[in-house]
């Protein structure tokens, strides 16, 4: 491909590349992870509108309970407030727009800005506004609220509102994992780190089983070989993939677990279920547990990955000695599988910037970076007037 494709170009490109059908699929144009427009046009139309995954509905359990995040370019405070309704608010004060919260945690009180100390309830109502004119009515001022909706457990904000809801879009998705029983999961662990990659690399890559036996060949591929991934046709607002698994092989750990939960087939034991949540939330299911990203993009080499890990119930001891031990050999397991991907796919975004970079053919096992490419088409190259 030529360099300094102009956008047009590139949106050309992507629609070129979505219309190609299954057996003629090919990899992702280089410049759509490099160009820094491309990224604006993505914040513009689809993190703007879309439904993004700030968590688990367990980490919000208690009033007070609250976690911050970025979706496209808004800090978001996601909490459950004193009547115990589930929000996503703002995270940019009404006065001087300072940052009102880091982190995550309990708010004991209430929301109070670093800056200057305006003071909002937990619904994100101004209450307190010192040294104000008489003039001023705190009751005129809230945060800006922001969609939430809760899927098989996820908690997904939407700063659209007007954004479809997700859950009819992946009914298809909910009928074929049913069985998993998925928001009875509890939360066993989480992290955050900035990996040196284009948000698309990651998600392409997390979605695929083409590179198991290469990539994981120590560490996977003994447990769940290339050879049982099954790359299926998903839908408008997710990909899927199916990997089977060699019978008593763990990938993740040594321990032997037991799953109390007859609603699953003998096949569903032995298979890992793998799907991505349009645009960025990808997620690997088994009988036992959950290992899941959920990425924002900082640039077009870099992305947040928060990430972690939830388990069926009664599958991890109970007593906290032996549990501790559990989610540190667990969680060991998924930072090995990390580090195994970070350099691969950091070295395609540095290689995407070469001349000499060309899209190629894909695998029957790749037809989810198919599917995502047909997403981005529908997100992107629909909805953009050409240039003259």
């Amino acid at each position: 491909m030529k360099p300094n494709m102009s956008l047009d170009e590139l949106l050309e490109a992507v629609e070129r590349n979505a219309a190609l059908p299954d057996e003629l699929a090919e990899a992702t144009p280089p410049q759509v992870y490099t160009s820094r427009e491309f990224l604006e046009l993505e914040l513009d139309e689809i993190f703007n509108h879309e439904w993004f995954c700030v968590g688990r509905e367990d980490e919000f359990a208690n009033p007070g309970d609250y976690r911050t995040t970025t979706i496209g370019r808004d800090p978001v405070i996601v909490l459950r407030d004193r009547d115990g309704v589930l929000r996503a608010m703002s995270n940019i004060c009404r006065h001087r727009m300072a940052t009102l919260l880091e982190g995550s945690g309990n708010l004991k009180g209430r929301i109070s800005c670093p800056y200057h100390a305006w003071t909002y309830n937990l619904d994100g109502q101004l209450i307190g506004a010192a040294h104000m004119r008489d003039n001023f009515d705190k009751k005129e001022v809230c945060l800006p609220q922001f969609q939430v909706e809760v899927w098989q457990g996820w908690v997904y904000v939407s700063l659209d509102p007007h954004a479809s809801p997700l859950a009819a879009r992946l009914q298809v998705l909910s009928d074929r994992i049913a069985n998993y029983r998925l928001p009875e999961y509890k939360t066993l662990f989480r992290a955050e780190e900035i990996w040196d990659t284009n948000w698309k690399i990651l998600a392409q890559n997390f979605t695929e089983g083409y590179h198991l036996f290469v990539a994981h060949a120590k560490t996977i591929e003994p447990a769940m070989p290339t050879k049982l991934a099954n790359a299926l046709y998903g839908g408008d607002a997710f990909s899927l993939y199916e990997q089977g698994r060699v019978p008593g092989q763990s990938y993740e750990r040594s321990s032997e677990m037991t799953v109390d939960n007859p609603l699953l087939t003998e096949d569903e034991r032995n298979k890992a279920v793998l799907f991505g949540i349009f645009p960025s939330h990808v997620v690997s299911i088994t009988a036992e547990r959950t290992f899941w990203l959920s990425l924002q993009p900082y640039g077009t080499d870099k992305v947040k990955v928060f990430w972690g890990a939830d388990v069926f119930p009664g599958s991890v001891p109970e007593e906290a000695e032996a549990r501790s031990a559990y989610v540190a050999e667990l969680k060991a397991g998924f930072d090995r599988i990390n580090d195994e991907d970070k350099p691969i796919i950091g070295s395609i975004a540095q290689n995407a910037k070469a001349l000499a970079a060309q899209p190629g053919r894909l695998s029957p096992k790749e037809r989810t970076i198919w599917n995502f490419q047909q997403y981005l088409a529908r997100q992107l190259c629909r909805k953009r007037p050409r240039e003259g």
